[in-house]
């Protein structure tokens, strides 16, 4: 394969803007080269702002597919045009080579006639009744499952490839990946409390989330059991008296079902912390003290609760870690021109 040359800081600058396109993140060179550390690319990209930089094409598709999943956009670093590929393989091991090869012509010939329709008719989506249906009556349903991984595979690689205009979240802005950890700006464009771009960022970089600024750990805490569907009320953020967030399971009326604290902490929660929620649930009437950190209880803390019957539950790492994976946007869509 060739190779491909940038000019001192054009590397960077590249990667920045076709990443921040596709994804909808901004990411810096700095939070760039420590998403990809470990990589060998990161000291590529140091390299370029001195001197420049040649890249094969085979490590430039390896390093921008990484970098998309690091950021959150696929829930695994894709491989480019050998997606398809290894779909094709799949279909040929699955139920022979002759039926790979019908399978492929009816999808390739019916993308044709789809694309000089599109064009005619002025749209700018493409209708895959025509190859699922031919697909269907050659091959009955094995055909159809085969068209349909197909159209998804072509789908995903013309979406996230760096080589076309298409993506495949439609944001009309770009958040700042710096806005997570570096300072606090409300950001909620796809979410109500947190946009669901630092949601996908999360659960592909869980190693992260003890970093992540105290306030986002908070509005990340109040996304997730809003999505759950809680009626969520986020507190001030200071002046709180300890109440993060105040929790309804219907409408907000009266007195909350259960009091929440965030803690986003590297150490383990100890006996102290729980004993001031416990003050919190009695002081604010309500069943339930609901404590949420990014590390675990220590030993004595999960004994206080024991022994004393407080009505406080522990939400770690481990739970959080479940949330965001739950989450997640999963990648699906249809094929557009």
């Amino acid at each position: 394969m060739g190779a491909i040359w940038f000019d001192k800081h054009d590397f960077a600058d590249h990667l920045h803007e076709i990443v921040g396109y596709k994804s909808g993140v901004a990411a810096s060179i700095e939070h760039m080269c420590d998403l990809l550390s470990g990589t060998g690319f990161d000291d590529e990209i140091v390299s370029s702002e001195e001197r420049g930089i040649r890249i094969r094409s085979e490590d430039y598709d390896t390093l921008y597919y990484t970098l998309l999943y690091k950021v959150g956009v696929t829930d695994r670093p894709l491989d480019g045009i050998f997606e398809v590929f290894k779909i094709w393989r799949e279909l040929e091991r699955i139920s022979g080579t002759d039926f790979a090869h019908s399978i492929q012509e009816i999808y390739h010939r019916h993308i044709e006639i789809e694309m000089k329709r599109a064009a005619q008719e002025g749209r700018q989506s493409l209708n895959p009744e025509g190859m699922m249906r031919e697909a269907a009556q050659i091959h009955g349903k094995a055909g159809l499952d085969a068209i349909m991984m197909l159209i998804q595979g072509y789908d995903d690689l013309m979406k996230h490839s760096p080589h076309t205009a298409m993506k495949f979240h439609q944001y009309t802005d770009i958040v700042n990946l710096g806005d997570l950890f570096e300072q606090y700006n409300p950001v909620a464009e796809k979410g109500a409390f947190l946009d669901q771009r630092f949601i996908d960022f999360l659960s592909n970089n869980l190693h992260k989330l003890g970093e992540i600024h105290w306030r986002k750990f908070e509005e990340l805490t109040a996304e997730c059991f809003q999505r759950f569907g809680y009626t969520v009320d986020l507190g001030p953020g200071s002046n709180d008296d300890g109440v993060d967030l105040r929790v309804w399971n219907n409408d907000k009326d009266g007195t909350p079902e259960f009091i929440i604290q965030c803690k986003r902490v590297k150490s383990k929660i100890d006996k102290v912390t729980i004993k001031g929620l416990y003050a919190d649930v009695l002081q604010e009437g309500c069943e339930l003290g609901v404590l949420v950190t990014s590390c675990e209880f220590s030993v004595g803390a999960r004994s206080t609760i024991e022994a004393r019957s407080y009505p406080i539950e522990e939400v770690n790492r481990e739970s959080i870690t479940k949330w965001l994976q739950e989450l997640r946007t999963p990648g699906t869509g249809i094929v557009r021109v």
